[in-house]
């Protein structure tokens, strides 16, 4: 993990790729965190020698919140969560009912991979608080506000310390990947006006929680995102337009995701529902706009 000083009071936990995710850290008058997710180990040596006043859940991905449990059995932390999160993080159950895992052929799989690479259990822990659009975290030199940023999750925020001039994107697209709309809970409408509502906002400089440096220019990396969303939905219309097929067929043409024929079970079960789930968000707009037509679980071009 590699801590990336940012102001005096601000600096990016580094480490970034999945399972983990960066944290954010801002040590003022209160000592704030944003995602318990750098990895478990790493965050017991961590507590050894740092406190944390409050922590943050940006939103309740297991890469988010693996270290939710660790931060409440080791600190006297209090812990935030989503409005429309609440619960999520101390149970499985309730997180796979709500993302769209529970009862699905890929649960036992996605069992696997989170208990297994996330590490995250779904303990039952402390009394969450929770916090919605608008709420800000005063802690002293720095006043950090949340932003609803609905579409790659039901619950997503991202967070804009204004007098820092200074956005943490969360899982907002700005990563190697790009927008990623994967579960059931996701919603690629509301995606793209979460996308078009942060240009209204003046920002100099911007974290992500799957990228490893500071971003300068958001409004390339908001542009980056349209275009990979507009990319996927002509490649969608272009192969309807060649042949009829159901999701699942349109799938085997990795769309979304370029590697699934070379990974091996369970991750490739794993992510081939996502590249289904995506393609379906893009299908069910492109169906509203008129550019495809849909006939039984066939899809064609309109």
């Amino acid at each position: 993990m590699n801590k990336i000083q940012i102001t005096k009071e601000i600096s990016l936990l580094e480490q970034h790729k999945f399972p983990n995710c960066n944290s954010l850290l801002i040590e003022d008058d209160i000592v704030l965190m944003i995602d318990a997710g750098f990895g478990n180990e790493l965050l017991k040596k961590f507590l050894q020698e740092n406190r944390i006043d409050i922590l943050i859940t940006s939103h309740v991905h297991p890469d988010h919140v693996a270290g939710n449990s660790i931060i409440s059995n080791l600190s006297s932390a209090k812990i935030f969560v989503p409005k429309q999160d609440l619960g999520l993080s101390q149970s499985l159950d309730k997180l796979k009912k709500k993302i769209g895992i529970k009862g699905e052929s890929v649960e036992n799989t996605w069992d696997i991979i989170i208990k297994n690479t996330v590490d995250f259990q779904g303990d039952t822990y402390g009394n969450e608080n929770t916090y919605q659009d608008g709420y800000i975290f005063d802690l002293g030199k720095v006043k950090l506000k949340a932003i609803y940023a609905p579409g790659h999750s039901d619950g997503h925020y991202c967070f804009f310390a204004e007098d820092e001039n200074l956005l943490f994107a969360s899982d907002l697209g700005f990563d190697t990947f790009g927008p990623w709309y994967g579960y059931l809970d996701s919603n690629l409408s509301d995606y793209m006006n979460t996308l078009e509502s942060i240009k209204n906002i003046n920002i100099k400089k911007c974290l992500s929680s799957h990228f490893d440096n500071v971003i300068h220019d958001i409004n390339i990396w908001l542009d980056r995102c349209f275009k990979i969303i507009s990319n996927r939905e002509n490649q969608i219309i272009r192969l309807l337009q060649k042949k009829p097929a159901s999701i699942i067929e349109l799938a085997k043409n990795q769309i979304i995701y370029k590697n699934i024929e070379r990974l091996e079970w369970p991750m490739n079960e794993f992510v081939l529902f996502f590249e289904q789930n995506m393609l379906r968000q893009h299908l069910n707009l492109l169906l509203k706009s008129g550019k495809i037509k849909q006939e039984n679980k066939n899809y064609f071009g309109a």
